[in-house]
């Protein structure tokens, strides 16, 4: 009976990271985002929706962002091209 538990728990484990290996990222500028609710639209029409709306604390419409998700299901927001701006101080 252990043994079916830890193969059981290492089937589910597996199948998270799968899940994590097909997030994909798409860029875009802030159309409008309410934390409270946690959804994001980007220009292009592209709606998230976020589990935990407090990751969108500080993300204000016309900003250029980055959304790592699944589908619709929002994982994490970050700045969009952070090396440019980064090199572009120069």
């Amino acid at each position: 009976m252990r043994n079916l538990i830890i193969a059981a728990a290492s089937v589910a484990f597996l199948a998270s990271g799968a899940a994590a290996f097909a997030a994909e990222q798409t860029e875009g500028t802030v159309v409008s985002v309410n934390a409270s609710t946690g959804t994001l639209t980007l220009q292009g029409g592209q709606t998230f929706n976020f589990v935990n709306g407090k990751q969108l604390l500080g993300i204000y419409p016309g900003q250029s962002i980055g959304v790592s998700h699944n589908g619709s299901e929002g994982l994490g927001a970050f700045t969009a091209n952070r090396a440019r701006a980064d090199n572009s101080r120069g």
